[in-house]
């Protein structure tokens, strides 16, 4: 496995795997390497000013790549000669007006976000706060524990439909608006838009009528002091009762204006006329965005219409330069875990869309804790930013395992074999899909046991020698076993495996010699009781049967008869004679009547 990973004792020696804790870990080598492999691309673009709204250069499609053209993964063209698109701008400059071919006004509704499932509270408690992934959880379960908020170990933000009743939501309400002044005037307004006899509002999209385990985080009817809570508790919390007031509010309104423009001058493509486009939004009514946190002033939308003249405003040559993938902070670990399918396609996709991603709420933490405690990533600070990146030991168990182990699609694959399995028709055929499934996974592994096999029986010799060194425990034992009965260690025995696997085999096959403690209370019951030792100090069978034979007339001492009779007592029988003769006899006594 290469030289960083098996190294060292305990915990930095342990290498483990697994179907999440490998895929993870895979995310976050792949995104390493993908920033360490990048190399930027300057490009460029033309942008105008049309009463107050700036327009991109939008040429229509299909645009053919090219030395001066990259397609991007979504089509867009992105545009590398300066000079060209710079001579673009300069011709753009010698006309006063641009035509509007299209301008769209619509309104949309921006609803309130869902309440907290568990992997969105941790993700939004790490973006606001830097809480790592177990601290959010360990503080939504202490104030579960107390009664202040629902289970948090859940995969959704829905509510059951039947919390959406006067009683429920009031109490609920209540109980979270006194725990802080900044709730009260929200709460109120939840309650007056659905408890009042009178309101007649739609149900708010959080509650369902679809079957559910566990639902969103949402605060209980009691009410927590929280100044007796620690702080992490109070903005977990805090953070929920938010979330599940904002639910129950109206959506907020946005106003979007859609604009496309041509300006009679040849384009970068050598296109005539050039085209240009821009959305322009702002939010008309702030709904349940304002109830909590105030709103910025929104400006207004530019005054353009379609079939207008409009006068250029500006012309302006846009420089950039793309950026490599950031690396994964815990926010995003958590999200690409949740949103694995976005990975993957078609029926694996859908898998782990199925699936809820890699992991469930409740054990993402501890994956990712396990990579840490694995030292396969480490955090690197940026500002205040808390980075996860890939250890060398951590690209090494990626390098030296089989692709399989770490690729979101193999979960993938398996999500869809299980499913099968469940939602079998029949016994028959459910038998059939887990038969299926076992015999995939056995083949699985002995290929790649074979496949290590086959590994180190290639390997050069220098390779076999280092790999098949013994271990510090086997090291150990053959020292002590030596010491024990006087032996001397064989040449060799720290470094070869064979030699100490032979030397241990050899010595534990023989009959052990009794220890100094042994021989010491052999001598004395025998000295004791007048025999003669006959060679019963030479094997330590033998020398445990003489002991065992004459302890057992021995008489035991004072406490043991003390502790014989306080038994007998204890139970209400009587004390056998031969309990206080023989120390054999005692011993089952106090065996049979233990305290």
């Amino acid at each position: 496995m290469g030289s960083d990973l098996a190294k060292g004792k305990g915990k930095a020696g342990l290498v483990s795997a697994g179907r999440v804790q490998s895929a993870t870990l895979g995310l976050v080598v792949t995104r390493d390497r993908a920033i360490e492999a990048f190399i930027p691309v300057d490009h460029y673009q033309a942008k105008i000013t049309l009463g107050g709204g700036e327009l991109t250069y939008s040429p229509a499609t299909p645009i053919a790549g090219g030395s001066s053209i990259q397609l991007q993964d979504d089509g867009k063209p992105m545009f590398l000669d300066r000079a060209a698109m710079l001579a673009v701008t300069k011709r753009l400059e010698t006309v006063d007006n641009a035509a509007i071919l299209e301008a769209e006004t619509k309104q949309t509704a921006k609803h309130p976000p869902l309440p907290y499932s568990l992997t969105a509270l941790q993700r939004d408690m790490s973006k606001q706060y830097g809480l790592t992934a177990p601290q959010p959880l360990k503080a939504a379960d202490s104030m579960r524990s107390d009664g202040y908020l629902t289970s948090p170990r859940t995969e959704h933000g829905e509510l059951p439909a039947s919390l959406y009743n006067r009683n429920d939501l009031l109490a609920i309400l209540g109980g979270a608006a006194k725990a802080d002044d900044a709730l009260m005037a929200p709460a109120r307004q939840a309650g007056r838009r659905h408890c009042m006899e009178s309101a007649e509002v739609p149900r708010p999209r959080c509650f369902t009528d679809k079957p559910m385990n566990h639902h969103g985080i949402i605060p209980t009817r009691k009410t927590p002091n929280l100044a007796d809570r620690t702080e992490a508790e109070q903005k977990v919390y805090l953070a929920c009762a938010k979330q599940f007031i904002q639910a129950l509010l109206p959506a907020a309104t946005v106003e979007s204006l859609s604009v496309s423009a041509s300006i009679d001058v040849e384009d970068v493509i050598e296109r005539q006329p050039a085209l240009f486009s821009g959305t322009f939004k702002r939010v008309i009514d702030h709904g349940w965005m304002s109830a909590l946190e105030a709103h910025k002033e929104q400006k207004d939308l530019p005054p353009l219409v379609a079939g207008a003249s409009i006068p250029i405003e500006a012309v302006r040559l846009h420089e950039a330069r793309t950026a490599p993938p950031k690396h994964y902070t815990l926010h995003d670990l958590l999200s690409a875990m949740l949103n694995a399918g976005r990975h993957v396609e078609g029926e694996d996709a859908a898998a782990l869309r199925k699936a809820a991603g890699i992991g469930t709420p409740a054990t993402r933490d501890t994956v990712i804790q396990t990579l840490f405690d694995r030292e396969y990533v480490a955090t690197k600070r940026k500002g205040k930013q808390q980075l996860i990146v890939s250890t060398p030991r951590g690209r090494a168990f990626i390098d030296n395992t089989p692709t399989e182990l770490s690729d979101v699609r193999v979960t993938a694959a398996w999500e869809r074999q299980l499913d099968a399995i469940q939602n079998a028709p029949n016994d028959t055929a459910a038998k059939h899909a887990r038969d299926k499934f076992i015999t995939a996974q056995r083949d699985f592994i002995t290929t790649r046991i074979k496949e290590a096999i086959d590994i180190m029986d290639n390997a050069p010799e220098a390779v076999l020698e280092a790999a098949n060194g013994p271990t510090e425990n086997m090291v150990s034992a053959a020292r002590k076993l030596a010491a024990a009965r006087s032996l001397t260690l064989p040449e060799g025995i720290e470094k070869s495996f064979e030699i100490c696997r032979s030397f241990l085999d050899e010595v534990m096959q023989q009959t052990p010699p009794p220890t100094d403690k042994m021989k010491a209370l052999a001598m004395r019951l025998a000295g004791e009781n007048g025999v003669t030792l006959n060679g019963e100090l030479t094997s330590f069978r033998e020398c445990k049967t003489f002991i065992d034979k004459y302890m057992q007339i021995q008489a035991p001492p004072a406490k043991m008869i003390a502790a014989a009779e306080s038994a007998a007592k204890r139970y209400q029988v009587k004390l056998p004679e031969a309990a206080r003769t023989s120390i054999q006899e005692c011993r089952v006594f106090l065996n049979e009547h233990p305290r």
